[in-house]
Order: structure tokens, then C-alpha cells, then sequence
């Protein structure tokens, strides 16, 4: 049986902004690994990624539905047992925001970030078994008022999985904003089936209230109830430290990683305000609003929301 090494798993929609991450993978990995690509075009010339480290490339052809996470899901099924440590990663071009390129080089910054030992977050997976899931920093995000827009086809979601879990429980979790993060496979073995399959729309662009958004605030919960600590990259020192100081147990752990996220703020994402926590369905009318509003009309009425229903102080 070969080595199992490190996998990366990209979903290409932009080749160009593949070809920026490529360079950013090969001059971050200082160790073996292999590389997943999933695209909807297998005749696309996509960017090598020039590294003397990169054991395997696979190329997997996948239709444009479920956004990054279909494809994503279809790759696990398809690379097995083959790995035991991942990294999603994916050409996200958030073209909805001026800051959409910055916000995705902040993201994958954080995700490759190395310090003089070597990859930050991956010697972390390595010296810690039960981290199961590490989100970007200042992306693991509370889901309390992050769930109104996704709570039909979240449950249906949970069903499909055969789950009992419910949204008032998640509304008390975190998860892994972007769309983004280092995982363990066997912390997302509840993905590894095609139940999910099906409930996948056809694109239209929808930003919100997919299966595919549903996903994205299910993966660390579900890898945290098959019992590993889902964080954020800013909680990899704090962690080693309870680590250090004994505390192995990810009851224990999982809170520490939950308050580094609290006090840790996101340049790019806006905290919930407390407003839209309170009506959550003020906040489905006004995002059905946004999606039929011309994006200037948008912006200048965003900037008023903000003015009136932030937090005091």
C-alpha cells in the first residue's frame, strides 16, 4: 500500500485564480503531498503545481452544481481511505463584493501559513489526533442567527445523513466560513456517502439557502459530534498550550477553541448583529430583498441596515 499523504482538494470554477494558488500551494508545502482537482471541463488547461513534493495529481471531471461542495464530496468517495488529512480549498472569487479576490487570498494565507518549523496548521493536525477540522483565522464563526436562511434544507440535510441533530443545537456550534479548511477524513465520514447528492440544485448563482450552504455550516459540527475539536487557525496556540497542560479530553478542548473564535475579529465578514439575532425572519426578508436588488441600490441600503441595527457600544 502506498504512503497516505496530505491531500489537497481544489475545486476549479476560475482557472486564472488557480493559477495564483498553485504558485501559493508549491511555495508553501516543505513536505510530500498529493492534489485533487475538480472541475466541470476535463479538456481546461489548468496551472501545474511545481513542487518536488507533490506525490499524485488527480483530475476529476464534475458538473457545475453544489458549487465547491458537490465536487468536494464526490472526490471523497472517489479518494477513499487513500488519505488521512485534507485541506479544501477552492478558486472563490465572491464576485457579489469589490474585496472578493483579498478576502480569498486571506483565507488561503492563513490555511498555508508556515513558521520556521514548517505548515502551521498541518504539524498541528499531526501532534493533536482529535483535531479534526481547522477553519481560517477569524473564519470559525458562531452559526447562532447564521442558520434562518438555511434551516429547511439543513434539516433535509440531516435527514439525508440520517442525523439527530437540531437547529437549535447547531445554533450553539461554529463553523468553517469560506468554505475552507483543514480537516481529518475521518472527522467528515458522515460526508463520505451520496446521500447528499440530490439535493443539489441546478446553479443560479443563489447565495444563500442551498445544500451547498448547508454543508459548509455542517462540517464542523458534525466532525465536533463524531468527537474532535473543530477551531479556527487563531486557537492552534492556545490549544497546544491546554495540550501541554494536560487537558486531552475534546470536551474540555472544544471551548477553548469556541472562545478564541469569539474574541478573534473577521476583517472581511461583519458580526451578526444582535438586530438580526433577535428576527431572524426580518433577516430572510431582507436577504430575499438583496438577491432581486441592483447591486449600487444594495450597497447604499446595506450602509443604512448598518447605521441602525448594529450593536450599541
Amino acid at each position: 500500500m502506498s504512503e497516505k499523504v496530505p491531500t489537497i482538494f481544489v475545486h476549479v470554477h476560475y482557472p486564472g485564480v488557480w493559477a495564483e494558488m498553485a504558485r501559493e500551494i508549491a511555495q508553501a508545502f516543505d513536505r510530500p503531498f498529493g492534489l485533487v482537482l475538480t472541475c466541470r471541463d476535463d479538456t481546461i488547461a489548468l496551472a501545474e503545481v511545481d513542487s518536488p513534493h507533490l506525490r499524485f495529481v488527480e483530475r476529476i471531471q464534475t458538473e457545475n452544481r453544489g458549487r465547491d461542495v458537490l465536487p468536494f464530496l464526490i472526490a471523497l468517495r472517489r479518494l477513499g481511505e487513500r488519505f488521512d488529512i485534507g485541506l479544501k480549498l477552492h478558486t472563490k472569487r465572491s464576485t457579489h463584493r469589490e474585496d472578493g479576490e483579498d478576502w480569498r487570498r486571506y483565507l488561503t494565507a492563513s490555511l498555508l501559513r508556515r513558521d520556521p518549523n514548517g505548515l502551521v496548521v498541518a504539524d498541528a493536525m499531526n501532534a493533536f489526533p482529535r483535531l479534526g477540522l481547522v477553519a481560517p483565522h477569524a473564519h470559525f464563526l458562531p452559526l447562532q442567527g447564521r442558520i434562518a436562511l438555511n434551516a429547511g434544507v439543513t434539516r433535509r440535510a440531516l435527514r439525508a445523513l440520517d442525523i439527530d441533530l437540531r437547529t437549535a443545537d447547531l445554533e450553539r456550534r461554529h463553523f468553517a466560513a469560506g468554505s475552507m479548511f483543514w480537516f481529518r477524513r475521518e472527522a467528515l465520514a458522515d460526508f463520505a456517502g451520496s446521500q447528499l447528492d440530490t439535493l443539489f440544485p441546478a446553479e443560479k448563482g443563489q447565495l444563500d439557502g442551498t445544500a451547498a450552504h448547508a454543508a459548509e455550516r455542517l462540517f464542523a459540527a458534525l466532525a465536533e459530534r463524531r468527537g474532535f475539536v473543530a477551531a479556527g487557525e487563531e486557537a492552534i496556540g492556545p490549544l497546544a498550550q491546554a495540550l501541554a497542560d494536560g487537558i486531552e479530553d475534546p470536551g474540555r478542548l472544544q471551548p477553548v477553541a469556541d472562545r478564541e473564535a469569539e474574541r478573534t475579529p473577521n476583517p472581511f465578514i461583519l458580526p451578526l448583529p444582535l438586530f438580526w439575532r433577535r428576527h431572524p425572519y426580518l433577516l430572510m426578508a431582507a436577504h430575499h430583498v438583496y438577491v432581486r436588488t441592483p447591486a449600487p441600490i444594495w450597497a447604499a441600503a446595506r450602509r443604512v441596515f448598518k447605521r441602525f441595527t448594529q450593536d450599541p457600544g
